[in-house]
């Protein structure tokens, strides 16, 4: 055991190489600010210039490191692994100078030392008047390359890196060692063969569809698919591509795939194509393999990112994604109040089975295969929605069927909107990081650091909820408030559970976000209530008006507050 402070005292410092990288000083900064916070003590960081000492707490590569026998080969460890080792009285802390040696900072903080930073502003460090750390042999590198627990507007750059994501969505500085960059994310084509610019002109660029009477047309102004068949197109496709990646040259991955609907070409070359593959990805990976493929030598870093998405999500028979190809299967037709081994449902529309042969398939073939996770109600962001207890295991089921980068989007509407949607952000990180972390220690955590005198109350309603959830009740992300886990019996034992939390609040912060969360009840119970009821009129007032007293502008993805509140008048929700 080694003792790192006493009564605010500390024989160590903190050593970092003299020419250290950006994450490597922020690293060594953050070690400093919660070291003291913990111990009261005032660690001192020095540079390698410096004689070495036996009490030091090295981060990063330095002379001081390269003097100890640690054992410890960095290389082998990545851009983001770290190891923690003790070797007599001296910490390591050893990591890549991209990030793993500030992930390394903040394993040690979290792991050995219990700090936690549940969001950007509510955080645990632990007081101890002695701090003394157990002796040290961890090494740790991170199952998945990329890392995104997705809520519009909860970006803070700090939470990311503390929690060691590394997606595009946060606001991650190059101080805090960056982060994975997507260029044009998702839904690209129409940018790369737009239509403003070629629909008139060229709409044999775009998608032929066939009309139920036999008739066909082109959709050139309608959002559709490009014929991806047509080389003129892929060439097209090429240039802007090319033209991207140099107006970006930080870009790590560049998306190319599908808009957001079905209309996929049925030209006599694209079916063709499909038939061959024995799925419309077959057209889409060919086309997303030639875009790969003209890249790879000038831009050897950057990988095609393409979608497994709807029409799309079965893998082809013959055609294979190239190693700069990388896949994003989505789940969104899946239920998501049982893990995805455990379901009963079946076939495209209920989700579970031809999902997991599909996530098979693609992990067969794929060299980088990655997953479109959802994780809320998107028709109804404010209403109960039970799926705690499939993110740890679908996301170890991902791993193990090869996937390595998760995008887990959750609220795609503006900030302050759904239930839980905070702890669901916390959870996910923990287990994106580490799949094996604690789902009851994750949970328990955030909600006594967030909920204060009320937790026990908002734990009984998280508990009541997902209690609700039997082998045969699913959950879907588009489900209505109509659904068994939110009838009138489960509506009538959350209120008394709110009651009581509102009673124990134990101040004004925590009583305001218990009353925000009790808001997801009150939606479900609105939307049951009959038009003839005497109260509701007057009860739909005082929630739309608590509504936006929250803070909340949004009820369902797409829109904006006026738009539904007529809706809730009304019934028609």
């Amino acid at each position: 055991m080694l003792t790192l402070a006493q009564n605010k005292k500390t024989d160590y410092r903190i050593v970092i190489a003299d020419d250290a990288a950006p994450s490597v000083i922020h690293g060594a900064e953050e070690l400093k600010r919660f070291l003291g916070e913990i111990s009261g003590a005032d660690f001192i960081i020095d540079t390698d210039k410096t004689k070495q000492t036996e009490k030091e707490i090295l981060v990063g590569r330095s002379s001081h490191f390269d003097a100890l026998d640690t054992g410890i080969s960095v290389c082998e460890l990545g851009d983001e692994g770290l190891y923690l080792k003790t070797v007599g009285d001296t910490v390591v802390i050893a990591g890549s100078d991209v990030r793993g040696a500030m992930y390394g900072v903040y394993q040690l903080l979290d792991e050995y030392l219990g700090c936690r930073w549940f969001t950007e502003d509510v955080s645990f460090i632990p007081k101890r008047s002695t701090l003394t750390l157990p002796e040290l042999d961890r090494k740790f590198i991170p199952k998945l390359e990329y890392r995104d627990p997705y809520f519009l507007g909860y970006f803070d750059g700090d939470w990311y890196a503390r929690n060691r994501m590394n997606a595009q969505s946060g606001n991650i500085s190059k101080l805090m060692g960056g982060k994975v960059r997507y260029h044009r994310f998702v839904h690209t084509m129409d940018e790369l063969i737009p239509q403003k610019e070629y629909g008139d002109s060229h709409p044999e660029y775009y998608a032929l569809r066939y009309n139920e009477d036999g008739t066909c047309e082109r959709l050139n102004h309608k959002y559709s698919q490009p014929c991806l068949t047509n080389p003129e197109v892929l060439e097209i496709a090429k240039k802007n591509v090319r033209k991207i990646l140099a107006d970006n040259p930080d870009c790590q991955i560049m998306s190319v795939s599908q808009n957001d609907n079905f209309s996929y070409c049925q030209c006599d070359a694209c079916k063709a194509v499909d038939e061959e593959e024995g799925s419309h990805a077959g057209t889409l990976i060919r086309f997303v393999n030639a875009i790969a493929e003209d890249i790879e030598k000038d831009y050897p870093n950057v990988a095609i990112d393409t979608l497994a998405y709807q029409y799309t999500r079965k893998p082809p028979k013959h055609v294979v994604p190239r190693p700069n190809v990388i896949v994003r299967l989505c789940s969104i037709e899946c239920c998501f109040g049982h893990p995805l081994d455990e379901c009963s449902l079946s076939g495209t529309e209920g989700g579970q089975g031809s999902f997991t042969d599909d996530l098979v398939g693609w992990g067969k073939i794929s060299n980088r295969l990655h997953i479109w996770d959802y994780v809320v109600n998107f028709a109804h962001t404010l209403s109960p929605f039970p799926n705690f207890k499939v993110l740890r295991p679908n996301i170890r089921y991902f791993i193990d069927h090869g996937v390595t980068g998760i995008f887990e989007e959750g609220n795609n509407s503006v900030r302050d909107t759904g239930e839980l949607n905070l702890l669901r952000q916390y959870v996910l990180a923990k287990y994106l990081w580490d799949p094996d972390y604690d789902e009851e220690k994750a949970v328990n955590e955030f909600i006594s650091a967030y909920y204060g005198q009320a937790a026990a109350s908002v734990r009984a309603y998280f508990d009541l909820i997902h209690d609700q959830i039997t082998p045969d009740v699913h959950v879907h992300i588009y489900d209505n408030p109509h659904q068994s886990y939110m009838r009138a019996e489960v509506l009538d034992a959350a209120d008394k559970i709110f009651d009581e939390a509102e009673r124990t609040a134990d101040c004004d912060c925590v009583l305001k976000r218990v009353k925000t969360l009790r808001l997801s009840v009150r939606y479900a119970r609105l939307c049951n209530t009959p038009m003839d009821d005497p109260n509701r009129a007057a009860e739909a007032e005082k929630f739309i008006s608590d509504v936006r007293v929250a803070g909340i502008r949004s009820y369902r993805e797409g829109t904006q507050i006026p738009q539904v509140e007529d809706q809730i008048r009304e019934g028609k929700i």
